[in-house]
């Protein structure tokens, strides 16, 4: 994950410091489903919180899904309506 960080040290949104960290859960909207990926490497920035993956990263999540995996569980997600 070192090198990692000092080949994308910066956040392309900001400009803010990426670094590694190991996402306890990551959502992924593929066509009409949502999946859960869990313990995901991600290098995120300091200042503003975006997520970037790696290449490896990513193309393992698509390649998971692309096989129609089995889900190991479900989880139920509660839906609130915002009123401002």
């Amino acid at each position: 994950m070192e090198q990692l960080e000092q080949q994308l040290g910066q956040c392309s949104y900001c400009g803010g410091s990426l670094h590694p960290k190991i996402l306890s859960y990551y959502d992924q909207i593929w066509g009409d489903e949502t999946y859960r990926f869990e313990n995901v490497p991600a290098l995120v920035c300091a200042a503003c919180g975006e997520i970037f993956f790696t290449a490896e990263v990513d193309q393992a999540m698509d390649r998971a899904l692309q096989g129609h995996p089995e889900p190991k569980r479900f989880v139920q997600v509660p839906v609130v309506e915002l009123s401002v």
